[in-house]
């Protein structure tokens, strides 16, 4: 594979998940060009979608090793799409800036480091990857996401964006129950999130209107039902916004943000966790 569209299309095709991880290599040339760009991944048997709905555990219960098991894997699952996705991304919007397109592939090269310690925690942990069934939540969206600023506002704005309230906050849980292996997989994940946003937020600003602030070009972005409160964790943490760059208008109405959803039972977030998160 000598160009990135030849080295993204395999990633999206290929259904195993050792071809999956494979690194890019050596320098791959920028031949922009019209792909046919598969709609959904190549996946086998084992690792294909399901429509089945797993919940993950709830955070008082991840004192058990199993029930942190399944929650890596429930993260893994969001790693491999993440593969996906930017590889689909690469391969729709040809428009994308080289440098930004370099930089894409610098994240998916993270994920892929993401997704491979994941599956070896949850081996460790007695489990392998594709034990458990695995929903297709980003790949839901794509219809959605058919510009590069729109691609942008949800998968590093909103998706990555929460993940870094996610990383800290799961960081900490498994710190207090004792697993700091896992914790400092979350400590990896959340210092590359914060590259990963701040990617996504570079294509966001270079394509904004000079008259329209970016809170209300990132709302432009979204069409309903996917609102603002996907970039957000069970608790939010602004100082990780501010640390990616956002504004601080655009925190404060992030934090504000609420839609007919955010009314329900929230995660039960245990007391000594959610001070150290704001120590």
């Amino acid at each position: 594979m000598k160009t990135i569209n030849e080295y993204c299309l395999h990633l999206l095709s290929s259904p195993s998940l050792k071809e999956k991880l494979l690194p890019a290599g050596e320098e791959l040339l920028d031949i922009k060009s019209n792909v046919v760009v598969p709609e959904k991944p190549g996946r086998e048997k084992k690792l294909s979608f399901s429509d089945k709905k797993m919940k993950i555990p709830r955070l008082e219960h991840l004192k058990q090793a199993d029930l942190r098991a399944i929650t890596l894997h429930h993260f893994a699952n969001h790693e491999l799409m993440a593969i996906e996705l930017f590889a689909y991304a690469l391969l729709k919007f040809q428009d994308i800036p080289e440098l930004n397109r370099r930089e894409m592939l610098k994240t998916i090269a993270d994920e892929q480091k993401h997704l491979k310690l994941y599956l070896q925690r949850i081996e460790e942990l007695g489990m392998q990857f594709g034990d458990r069934e695995l929903n297709y939540i980003f790949w839901k969206y794509t219809p959605k996401m058919q510009t590069k600023e729109k691609f942008a506002a949800i998968m590093s704005l909103s998706f990555e964006g929460a993940n870094l309230d996610y990383s800290l906050l799961y960081k900490e849980t498994f710190l207090q129950y004792g697993d700091p292996e896992s914790a400092s997989i979350m400590d990896v994940i959340y210092k590359d999130e914060l590259k990963h946003v701040r990617r996504g937020l570079k294509i966001i600003k270079k394509e904004k209107p000079e008259d329209i602030s970016d809170w209300d070009y990132y709302l432009s972005l979204l069409d309903y039902p996917f609102t603002p409160r996907r970039a957000k964790g069970y608790v939010f943490i602004p100082e990780t916004r501010k640390k990616a760059g956002f504004s601080e208008d655009f925190i404060e109405k992030l934090s504000q943000y609420k839609d007919e959803f955010s009314n329900r039972k929230p995660e039960k977030i245990p007391r000594e966790i959610l001070d150290n998160l704001f120590l």
